[in-house]
């Protein structure tokens, strides 16, 4: 028993099984299980995928010390054989050409490698039978002993184990290799939706310089700076290497500094700033971007018409439990919520306010202050 301990052991610190290297491991068991069981054959094998036969994973000879690869056995040639492998644990024969579950396997199998004695082990994944390992006496009679069934069971569990993590290691290599895959496509596309917003901007730049009215002129700045706030959020995605989602904070960052550029001249429009980092979904990022983009164009352009020392814009961003709370506050006279003038900004709000399940709140006192509830789920 001490013997087939050792092996076992021995077995189990292999560096084929801990590297995953499992044709070095497989050589290993089989040498192995011979020696240490005096049988001249050892093999392994495993079924295809549709289970339609067992294809040979290697074969070793002790008396000629080769290795070789077996014929396949199909399923539908050998249905008795199989049905008994799958049931049983373990299939033990002393006198191999007389066993009835054996009968099948003389012809093909047993008579012409000599077999005289064998046993079968199933080998086993996740409950589901994938293979067998088989140890076989070649020309002599033999009783296989409780030690060496316990021995050989050890063995194929080993084997299992190899076979299921070597399975494993393939599945995770493909599901990296296809995230690998997806990242950099997913990345092209941004950067080529970038790179078409920039041509937008530029078409609509030169267009405007063909209008004939200060409305027309206006109309195309403020489709401008919507598609710019779109693709600063393109622009992010695309430089973070993080495909979804952005940080809100950085975002409207960059976004009132622009905004500021384009409107806030002459204005001397003091901003205050308190944001936490918070990270949005690329699917809530570019409505919310529009949002921040009208509330803060309104009050640069609106809010800030009457000189004064007094101009400010304030930017909070807070986190709770479940929402990002995002807070706009103006210093400017404020307006009238059911006033005609401001229909047609307020309603884009609430609509993509909507699109992103936020809850909206507006107040138009001593300023304005619009504030977003944007759940975090």
């Amino acid at each position: 028993m001490q013997n087939y301990l050792e092996t076992i052991e021995e077995l189990s610190k292999s560096v084929g099984l801990h590297e995953i290297e499992i044709d070095v491991f497989i050589r290993e068991i089989l040498v192995n299980s011979s020696n240490t069981l005096s049988c001249d054959r050892c093999n392994s094998w495993l079924f295809e995928d549709d289970q339609s036969k067992l294809v040979s994973l290697l074969s070793y000879s002790s008396s000629s010390n080769l290795f070789s690869y077996e014929d396949p056995l199909f399923i539908n040639q050998l249905p008795n054989y199989f049905e008994f492998l799958k049931k049983n644990e373990i299939i033990v024969a002393n006198n191999a050409l007389v066993e009835p579950m054996n009968y099948e396997l003389i012809d093909g199998y047993l008579g012409p490698n000599k077999i005289t004695a064998m046993i079968d082990v199933p080998l086993r994944s996740e409950g589901k039978m994938i293979g067998v390992i088989c140890f076989e006496h070649v020309k002599k009679k033999h009783k296989w002993s409780r030690d060496e069934q316990k021995f050989t069971q050890a063995v194929a569990q080993l084997l299992s184990l190899a076979l299921e993590t070597k399975k494993k290691r393939e599945y995770r290599l493909e599901l990296e290799k296809i995230v690998r895959q997806k990242e950099v496509l997913i990345s092209e596309i941004n950067h080529r939706v970038k790179n078409n917003m920039a041509v937008i901007i530029s078409l609509l730049n030169l267009q405007k310089h063909k209008t004939e009215d200060q409305y027309h002129l206006k109309l195309f700045e403020e489709v401008k700076d919507k598609v710019f706030s779109m693709s600063m959020i393109q622009e992010q995605l695309h430089n973070n290497g993080n495909f979804e989602s952005i940080d809100l904070s950085d975002f409207l960052e960059q976004l009132i500094t622009n905004l500021n550029i384009s409107y806030g001249e002459g204005k001397l429009v003091e901003i205050k700033l308190e944001m936490k980092h918070f990270g949005i979904d690329v699917t809530k990022a570019i409505p919310c971007g529009l949002i921040a983009n009208e509330v803060l164009t309104n009050s640069f352009k609106y809010a800030f018409n009457e000189p004064s020392t007094l101009n400010k814009i304030e930017i909070r961003l807070d986190i709770t439990d479940s929402h990002g709370v995002l807070t706009f506050k103006d210093s400017g006279p404020g307006f009238k919520l059911n006033s005609s003038t401001v229909g047609m900004g307020l309603e884009l709000i609430k609509d993509l306010a909507d699109q992103i399940d936020a809850n909206l709140s507006i107040r138009s006192e001593n300023g304005v202050e619009i504030k977003l509830l944007i759940p975090l789920s």
